[in-house]
């Protein structure tokens, strides 16, 4: 007789794990990379303040209310004041053809003014400066005496090589005539603000 073979155990059907639920990465800081020092100091560039006029609103023509500009001037120019009516102002202008003014006593235009003229100006004051041989020069030319106004004139070059002149009298002519250059340059560009 034959023996009867066993039914095979029936087991439950086996369901898929769920998947564990996908975790989001989480988010912090994006991953920063080092950026390599250099220890050379780049040339220094601060952004130019909004400029108002008295006379009018800040985008008011000959005012200045641009982007970043160069901090050092290429150019400074001074009259002092001396007992009589000497005019006592000092210009600095830039290559970019900023010109910063402030007129003090029995100046030709008083008060503090900012403007722009043609780049082209302040290189051909330079060029003038440099026909004369201004680096050449001596740094004083004085008499001593107390009352004496002054004419001060620093020039810098694109390598950072400042020169200071200063006069009372005595000065070579070609210096004077450079000075009588220099004021009407700052005339022509304060002139268009004056109130």
């Amino acid at each position: 007789m034959p023996v009867p073979t066993p039914e095979p155990t029936r087991q439950p059907p086996v369901e898929p794990e769920p998947a564990p639920p996908t975790q989001e990465p989480e988010q912090g800081p994006a991953p920063t990379r080092q950026i390599p020092v250099n220890h050379e100091t780049p040339p220094i560039f601060i952004p130019a303040p909004e400029i108002t006029r008295t006379d009018g609103g800040p985008n008011a023509p000959g005012t200045l209310n641009e982007a970043p500009q160069q901090i050092a001037p290429v150019l400074a120019f001074s009259r002092t004041s001396c007992f009589g009516t000497c005019p006592d102002f000092t210009a600095r202008f830039f290559a970019d053809g900023r010109v910063e003014y402030e007129g003090r006593q029995f100046a030709p235009v008083q008060g503090q003014r900012q403007v722009k003229i043609d780049p082209a100006i302040v290189r051909q004051l330079l060029h003038e400066a440099e026909q004369l041989g201004f680096f050449q020069l001596r740094d004083t030319y004085t008499t001593g005496a107390v009352d004496m106004p002054s004419t001060i004139l620093t020039i810098t070059t694109a390598q950072g090589q400042t020169k200071r002149v200063q006069v009372e009298e005595n000065a070579p002519a070609a210096l004077l005539q450079f000075f009588t250059h220099l004021d009407q340059a700052v005339l022509n560009a304060v002139s268009s603000t004056a109130d």
